[in-house]
Parts: C-alpha cells; structure tokens; sequence
C-alpha cells in the first residue's frame, strides 16, 4: 500500500511539473516584450569631447571561454564546464573593461544569473568594473516562468561614462522558427543619441542573427539597421554602428583546422548594402570570433572577424584595435576605436533619402 501511494504521488509530481514546463514554454513564445534594466548615476555625467573611443565585445554570458564548446556549434557542452570558468572568465573581462576604461561600451550576450552562467551574476560583475557609468540592459532571450537557476536572460548592453539622451530600442526581423523549440530570440539594437563636442552623434549596439538557414534573417536585419542609421545620417547627426554582425566582415586567413562543417553559420557581410561613403572600421589584424565546436586550440579553431564598427561618411576613424587576448576568457575579442566628426573636406554629401 505505500508503494503504490508512493507511486502515485510521483506520478502527479511528474505531471505537474511536465504541465508547468508546458506553460513555462508557452509563455515564452508568446511573450513579445523586452525586458530592460537601467542604471542612472547619482551624479551628472560630463558632455563628450572628441575623439569618442567605443568598444564592442561579446562576452558569450562568461561561459565561453578557452575551455568551453557549446553544442549549437557542433560541441558536447549545453553550458559552461563549472561556475568557476564562468567566475574565472568574469574576472578576466572585468580586468580588460577597467584597464580600457572607454566612452561608451557595447555589449552582447551579457547575462543575468540563470542556467547558462551557473548563477552567476556575470550582469553586475561587469556593472561594478564600470563605476560611474550609466547602463541599459534589454534581454533579446528571456525565459518565463522557470525558476532563477533554469531561468535565461541574455541581451545587449550599452555602458556609458558621458551624457546622452536615454537609449532607445528598436526592434528586428525575427527568425522565423524559435531556438531549440522554445526559446523565440527579440532581436532589436539599442541606440543612443548624445552630443560630441557639442556636434549631434547616435551610437546603435548591433546583435544579428547567427543560425538562420541562409542567412536570410541576418539579410534582412542588416538592411533594416543601416536603414535606420541613414535615417540618423540624412538628419546631420554623426552615426556609429558597433557589436557582433554574424557575418563576416573581411576576407581572413587566420590558420585552422577545424572541419569545414563547424563553418555552417559564416556568411559575408552584403558590402553591397553599404551606401557611398559608409565605411567598415574593423582591425585586420585580430581574429574576434573562434567556432565552438570543441574547447579552444589556437591554429585549430576557425577564427574570422565578425565584430566591428560601421560609421557614416562624416566620421573620421582615428585608430582601431582588436584586443588579442587568445580567446581565453570570451569566444569574441573586443574591438577598441576611437572616432571624430570628419572635416568639410572629408565628408561626402548624404545620399537623398529613398
């Protein structure tokens, strides 16, 4: 008799909990909000002067560093071998974030405590290596109803130590069928107006697409940015794009050997989409993204460059700089540059609007 009671109380837990997954995942699906968390300064933060350094860097939620694969890639890995990696690859950006110490910081994959980052708050740790800089955090994946440790919260994020207006979401073409069944990515930049030496600039924090079949989704994601960018450029403002486009942004013959099937996601960026005058602003030099498919061997991992800047015709770029740091801590590698109104001389006339 108490076995069978036994039994049949198991039983029930098992459906409910198959019942509230059910929900959980419905829910999801449906939920077309984006979740944003903002942080202000006590403080008011100082008017921008050029030249305006940026940086952009994909953190992979801290879970991606050297010793990880990740099974979307082709891996063996759902998330990160440990909370010590997560813990270990934090310490690692929070160190290069301090020493870089830019304008204005975008970022990607940034995460909130949950199931991938092994509860760490990789979020705050990046908040607290950046004090006296305002941020808005907006989750492009978030899962509902599912408690903290199997929850996700993932999104963009824009860092800045100057003032600016308050930055703005605009959303994107979705890919037409959800992640692993059940999670439904909502694509949108983040865009930033402020003044630069008293000149009107606008700065869009860029995550596109990665495993669209064909790329069609990134195709159109791409077009709808810079769309949205020469709507800023035919207004007189300066405008700067920056973050992972999943595409790649330059030929690169950096040594691999990885099986050309790990490559199934590499596209090129349409350079035929670009209007006179809009310029890449990439280092050449510095690979940004490795594959996942198996934890990270320099020479034997494909790396490309996928992360970079895209600017208007009436920006000069002083410098640019990937930061090789051996994908040790992250699966992307920051892009550092810095930027100026460009001079009567330089600037090509804006192309009429369409």
């Amino acid at each position: 008799m108490w076995l069978r009671r036994s039994l049949v109380y198991v039983s029930l837990l098992v459906m409910l909990a198959v019942l509230w997954l059910g929900v959980a995942i419905f829910v999801t699906l449906n939920d077309r909000g984006i979740p944003e968390r903002r942080v202000e300064v006590a403080e008011p933060l100082p008017a921008a002067e050029a030249p305006l350094k940026l940086m952009i860097w994909n953190i992979g939620y801290s879970g991606l560093g050297e010793e990880s694969d990740f099974q979307t890639d082709g891996g063996k890995m759902l998330r990160p071998p440990s909370r010590e990696a997560v813990e270990k690859n934090l310490a690692g950006i929070q160190a290069v974030l301090r020493e870089e110490a830019p304008d204005i910081l975008m970022m990607q994959e940034l995460a909130a405590p949950g199931f991938l980052t092994h509860t760490v708050d990789v979020l705050s740790g990046v908040k607290d290596a950046l004090p006296g800089y305002g941020m808005v955090f907006s989750s492009d994946i978030r899962t509902r109803l599912l408690p903290g440790p199997l929850g996700l919260r993932h999104g963009l994020g824009t860092f800045a130590k100057v003032a600016g207006e308050r930055t703005k979401l605009v959303r994107l073409t979705e890919e037409p069928e959800p992640i692993m069944g059940f999670i439904q990515r909502r694509y949108h930049v983040q865009v930033t107006e402020l003044e630069v030496s008293g000149a009107p600039w606008v700065i869009i924090n860029v995550h596109l697409s990665a495993f669209d079949e064909g790329a069609g989704t990134r195709m159109q994601q791409v077009r709808e940015v810079l769309d949205l960018a020469q709507s800023h450029y035919q207004q007189g403002k300066a405008v700067v794009l920056g973050g992972d486009w999943n595409m790649r942004l330059a030929a690169t013959d950096f040594a691999y050997q990885s099986d050309e099937s790990a490559l199934f996601w590499v596209h090129d960026f349409p350079r035929d989409a670009l209007r006179p005058g809009w310029q890449i602003v990439i280092d050449p030099a510095v690979a940004t993204t490795r594959t996942n498919e198996q934890p990270y061997k320099s020479g034997v991992n494909y790396t490309t460059i996928i992360d970079g800047f895209i600017a208007s015709p009436n920006v000069t770029v002083e410098a640019v700089r990937g930061l090789d740091l051996g994908f040790a801590i992250t699966d992307h590698q920051p892009v550092v540059a810095t930027f100026r109104l460009a001079g009567p001389e330089t600037e090509e006339p804006a192309a009429p609007a369409e």
